[in-house]
This record gives structure tokens, C-alpha cells and sequence, in this order.
């Protein structure tokens, strides 16, 4: 399914391949019209289908197969598919744009340097882009978070239940390659549903979002519906690798929250102040009371439940370090999720 803020994410990068692409032109060879024409229209091709080739793979097993090999590799292999990408944006151009300037065979040749540079460019910055976290890299670049500042966020906390006891049943390193195997199954899942990968921590992952972007439509319930979903359609290949078919737990809250970048040697995002301590402590009383899903009444407040989804008042919960009790309840799925 193609959702609205992928054809905007298209397009805004058709956009940017359009203006790199005239920005050049200008700069080297002045106002030269038909040149012009073609390399925005070089530029667009290359902005738009290297923005969908980079949105399939992280939606496509058949690319993501791609991603096995080792990071040098990966990035050489990304790089040959721009590179493609951009060769074959050139030929359509000079169809689309029938000046004569140069022959084919010319126009290609000397554009080649030029292409692979720009790949390997595009590859290297979606990767640092996917290893800092999706949209990270933008955010520090332009500076959003220089001085920290304090942002109403959400919180959805996602890890395994019962992981101790797995993780001794098939050892840490089996173990890592369970939580690898889950993690890449649900990255899907989490981009589809605009959530920010904060943290990976033990056996689990805190998304985020603007806690706006996180009630709308109840994006957040319905992240972990699909997560759920994902990890039970997972369950045979996991049980048939690693001989164990782990069940997940999920904790949820929203409020106020410092968020800045911090570090030297390794810079990030960081989220700072009691909203995610009181995530992290529902996520404890979730295990506690055996419960898979539980969510802070500061956030169901805000939210307006689809069908399908209940949420059940456990009453207050005393937290440890928590001042006053919290409010809790107990989030059910639809019955397709929820099957376990």
C-alpha cells in the first residue's frame, strides 16, 4: 500500500534531484536553456526513483537480501543500483528532452564520472541516515536540536517477554541474531507508521513520535497492532530457526520532554525528563502483572480508539521513584492481533 507521505517524500526528492541539478548547470556553463531543461529533468528522475528504490528496500525482501552482505560490500552493491538509477534517468532525459547537445553514446560516457560519484554520494547518505536513525541525520544538519528543547513526544516501548529465560535456552549469540531477525521483520512496520527508532535497549526498541503525529488516527495503536501482526506471521520462521517462538510486550505514555543533540565522539538525539522514566517503569509493571500491552490514562486521554481496540482500566499503578500513583490500562488488539 502507498501511503500519502511516500509520494510527498517522492516528490520532494524529485524537487531536490531538479534544483542540484539546475544549480549546477548554472554554475558551470551559465543559462544554457536546453541544458538546462535536461539535466532538471536528469535530476527529478534521479531524486524520485532513488527516493522509491530506497523506500521498497526497506519494505522489500527481496532487497533487503541486499543488506546481508557486509557493510563495504552493501554500500558498493547500493551504489551500482543509483548508479543505474541515474544512467538510465539520463537516457529517458534525452528522450523526454529531444535537444541534440551531444550523441548518446558521448553524453553518457562523460556523465558516467559524475554518476558514480553522485551514487556512491546517495548511498552513503541514506546509510548514515538508517545507522543514525530515519530523519537523524537531517535534524542534526540543520541544527533542530543544537540547544535542547522541550517537545510533547510519545512513547512506545517494544521488547520479549520472558527474554532472560530465552536467552539462556539458545545462548547471547543466537539470542542477538533472534532480536536482528525480529527487528528487520518489524522495520517495516515502524516506517510505515512514521515512528522514530530512539533506542535499542537489552532485548528491546523505544520508538517515538510527536505526540501529534502519535494520537492522529490513533497512529501509535495501530503501529503495535501491525508489529504484532508481523511478529506472529514471523513465528514459524523464528521457531524453525532458533527453536523458541518468544511473545512480545508493549508500554506506552506521552508528556513533556527535553530533547537535544548531545556528545562529541558520537553525536545523537537524546531524550531527557521523567516522561520515557515512567515509560520504561509501565513496561516493568506490564511484566509484573503478565499483562502484553499497557498504556498511561496521559496518553489514552488523547487518543480515540478504532475498532476493534479496548483499552481496560487497571486502576492506579505506584511506581518506584514515581511520585503519586499512575493510572494504567490494559490495551486489546483487534482479535486477528491479538491471537497468539
Amino acid at each position: 500500500m502507498i501511503h500519502p507521505r511516500q509520494v510527498s517524500i517522492v516528490a520532494g526528492f524529485a524537487l531536490l534531484g531538479a534544483a542540484i541539478g539546475l544549480a549546477i548547470v548554472l554554475a558551470l556553463a551559465g543559462p544554457a536553456w536546453p541544458a538546462l531543461l535536461r539535466v532538471g529533468v536528469v535530476g527529478a528522475l534521479v531524486g524520485a526513483v532513488v527516493a522509491a528504490t530506497e523506500m521498497a528496500e526497506r519494505s522489500s525482501a527481496f532487497l533487503a537480501r541486499l543488506r546481508a552482505l557486509p557493510f563495504a560490500a552493501f554500500l558498493v552493491g547500493k551504489a551500482a543500483l543509483h548508479l543505474v538509477v541515474i544512467v538510465a534517468a539520463m537516457a529517458v532525459a534525452r528522450w523526454l528532452v529531444p535537444v541534440d547537445l551531444v550523441p548518446l553514446g558521448e553524453a553518457l560516457a562523460g556523465g558516467l564520472p559524475v554518476a558514480l560519484l553522485a551514487a556512491l554520494a546517495i548511498a552513503f547518505c541514506f546509510e548514515v541516515d538508517r545507522l543514525l536513525g530515519p530523519g537523524t541525520l537531517w535534524r542534526l544538519a540543520t541544527g533542530r536540536y543544537h540547544a535542547p528543547r522541550i517537545e510533547e513526544r510519545a512513547f512506545l516501548i517494544l521488547d520479549l517477554a520472558g527474554s532472560t529465560a530465552v536467552a539462556q535456552q539458545i545462548g547471547p549469540e543466537r539470542f542477538l541474531a533472534l532480536l536482528d531477525h525480529l527487528l528487520a521483520a518489524m522495520s517495516p512496520v515502524f516506517v510505515a507508521h512514521r515512528a522514530e527508532v530512539y533506542r535499542y535497549v537489552g532485548d528491546g526498541i523505544i520508538l517515538s513520535w510527536p505526540l501529534a503525529d502519535a494520537v492522529e488516527d490513533a497512529r501509535i495503536l495501530r503501529c503495535l497492532d501491525a508489529a504484532v501482526r508481523r511478529m506472529v506471521a514471523e513465528r514459524p520462521r523464528v521457531a524453525a530457526r532458533f527453536g523458541v517462538a518468544p511473545v512480545g510486550r508493549a508500554a506506552m505514555h506521552c508528556g513533556p520532554i527535553a530533547v537535544g543533540a548531545i556528545g562529541d565522539a558520537r553525536r545523537e538525539i537524546a531524550f531527557l525528563g521523567d516522561t520515557l522514566n515512567i515509560a520504561a517503569k509501565i513496561e516493568k509493571a506490564a511484566g509484573e502483572r503478565g499483562l502484553s500491552g499497557v498504556a498511561s490514562r496521559d496518553l489514552v486521554d488523547r487518543l480515540r480508539l478504532p475498532p476493534g481496540f479496548a483499552a481496560r482500566p487497571i486502576g492506579p499503578v505506584e511506581l518506584a521513584g514515581v511520585a503519586g500513583a499512575i493510572e494504567l490500562y490494559a490495551i486489546d488488539l483487534p482479535p486477528a492481533a491479538a491471537r497468539r
